[in-house]
């Protein structure tokens, strides 16, 4: 996997990385506490595995906002890396509202352990008190990330800007095709966590291992990383033929997509789903992703055999020549930064 080399890149990449590393931490030790304090009991109700399915959602958030780091480092994507700041805006708030929602989990089983029965906590002791530093910690970190993030990306997006100017060697058709190639990189990335988001909360709360939907359900996580690998070479590499199918497989993930939204607003026995807000969100952020890269991927494939081939291929002598000439990108470009921005 790339390497961050300069200053800037190590910031940001290692920013993520920190970030992420400190939620996984700090998540495993309110995911032993939470296992402590309930009994086998809590299984008869959602919250058993509501909760921990949230934790996931969120340590699977920062893992991959790290992975995506380097990938956008990797390939100088000026669009991806505010789609990654953005992205870490969403999971800051996801973690506020998850503490908020596990103080009031809480509290609330716990009031219900003086006279429920079966038990599903133990009532000689409260489990907030001892997670409730963990809880407050993991946005307070996120946020923090976020405010490191911004001025990085900033600098990292002047700095690729120059060095995929020389790559398009200043054509403005050739900018306007790139900048939907790299639109499409962003878009089918993106989709990929909030489809998986989707998947495992669905498949876990909704249909709640009832075969054979359960398996079918989760095989589409496979499925659309199989899916996204591919719809991402067949572009860079302009397989107009390949492309076909990938394109159809965007059409059915909008049409599963849209059945599932209507079953879940529309059925009667479902009004009531433990997190079904949560479930509607992400399916609804997947499918406006879908929709975007069926788009973008329509018109990549308008734009095959139109020089985005070659300006793939001279990405490594790109980097080369930003990695020897830095100096001078900070000094010449300063000045031309308006007009050389790709972005």
């Amino acid at each position: 996997m790339y390497r961050p080399t300069t200053k800037k890149e190590w910031w940001f990449c290692g920013t993520l990385t920190v970030q992420a590393l400190i939620t996984i931490a700090l998540e495993a030790y309110i995911l032993v506490e939470w296992e402590r304090w309930v009994t086998p009991n809590i299984t008869q109700v959602p919250v058993s595995y509501v909760v921990p399915i949230g934790m996931g959602i969120l340590v699977f958030a920062c893992v991959y906002e790290a992975i995506l780091a380097l990938d956008a480092i990797h390939n100088k994507n000026n669009i991806l890396l505010f789609a990654i700041c953005i992205f870490n805006c969403c999971s800051n708030i996801f973690a506020a509202m998850r503490c908020i929602s596990m103080q009031h989990t809480t509290a609330r089983l716990f009031a219900e352990s003086a006279w429920a029965v079966p038990l599903l906590v133990n009532s000689s002791w409260d489990v907030w008190p001892r997670i409730q530093p963990a809880e407050i910690l993991v946005p307070v970190v996120t946020s923090l990330g976020t405010v490191v993030l911004w001025p990085c990306a900033y600098y990292l997006h002047r700095e690729y800007s120059w060095a995929i100017y020389k790559c398009v060697h200043g054509s403005s058709e050739i900018r306007m095709r790139y900048l939907a190639y790299e639109f499409y990189l962003v878009l089918i990335k993106l989709d990929f966590y909030f489809l998986v988001g989707f998947i495992i909360q669905y498949d876990l709360v909704d249909v709640h291992f009832n075969e054979p939907e359960y398996t079918l359900t989760m095989l589409l996580i496979p499925a659309a990383f199989v899916t996204m690998v591919l719809g991402i070479y067949f572009v860079q590499h302009e397989r107009t033929y390949c492309m076909i199918p990938i394109v159809a497989c965007y059409l059915g993930l909008i049409a599963y997509l849209l059945s599932r939204i209507i079953v879940l607003c529309g059925d009667g026995l479902r009004a009531n789903t433990p997190g079904k807000d949560m479930m509607l969100l992400f399916a609804f952020m997947a499918l406006v992703f879908t929709v975007g890269k069926l788009v973008c991927a329509i018109i990549c494939m308008a734009n095959f055999n139109r020089g985005l081939k070659m300006v793939n291929k001279r990405k490594d002598v790109a980097r080369e020549s930003y990695m020897l000439k830095g100096a001078e990108v900070d000094t010449s470009y300063q000045g031309r930064a308006s007009r050389m921005s790709l972005d």
